[in-house]
C-alpha cells in the first residue's frame, strides 16, 4: 500500500484543501494518509513552516503550498508500478538490439542476406517492443481520467 504523510498545521486552509483532495483520490487510488501536525519543536518545523501543506510520497517525492488535484494524481500515478506489458516491451527491445548486432557480426563475416535478415528482424522487434510500450502508456492515461 502507498504511503502519503501530509505535513501541515492547525491554523492552514490549504492543509484542509489538501487532505481533502487526498481523500477523494483515495477511493481511487487505495493510498494510507499519516497527518502529521507541525508545531513548533518538530524536527521538521522551521523546514516546512512557509511551505504548508507538505506531501511526501513514499518515493520521497514532495509537493507543497497550493496544492491541485491534478498534481496528486501525477504524484500517485509515479508511485504505481509500471504493468508488465512494459516490462516486456523493454525486453523486445533490448532484444532487437542484440538481434541487429548479430545481423552486424554476419555482414562482418561476409554474409550480406543473414545481415540483411537479421537487422530488418531486430528493427520489425524493436517496433514491436516501441508500439508496445506506446500503448501501455496510452492506457495508463486512459485508466486514470483526469480531475
Amino acid at each position: 500500500m502507498t504511503t502519503i504523510e501530509v505535513f501541515s498545521r492547525t491554523d492552514c486552509s490549504l492543509c484542509v484543501e489538501a487532505k481533502e483532495a487526498l481523500a477523494r483520490l483515495n477511493a481511487e487510488f487505495g493510498i494510507e494518509i499519516r497527518e502529521t501536525l507541525l508545531e513548533p519543536g518538530h524536527p521538521l518545523f522551521n523546514k516546512y513552516k512557509d511551505s504548508v501543506p507538505v506531501i511526501v510520497a513514499s518515493n520521497g517525492k514532495l509537493v507543497s503550498g497550493k496544492v491541485t488535484d491534478q498534481q496528486l494524481r501525477d504524484l500517485l500515478i509515479s508511485l504505481t508500478p509500471p504493468p508488465t506489458l512494459y516490462y516486456v516491451a523493454k525486453f523486445l527491445q533490448a532484444l532487437a538490439i542484440v538481434v541487429v548486432f548479430f545481423g552486424f557480426m554476419y555482414g562482418l563475416m561476409g554474409d550480406m542476406w543473414t545481415d540483411l535478415y537479421f537487422f530488418l528482424g531486430g528493427i520489425a522487434v524493436f517496433l514491436v517492443g516501441w508500439i508496445l510500450e506506446k500503448q501501455e502508456k496510452y492506457s495508463r492515461k486512459k485508466r486514470i481520467p483526469p480531475a
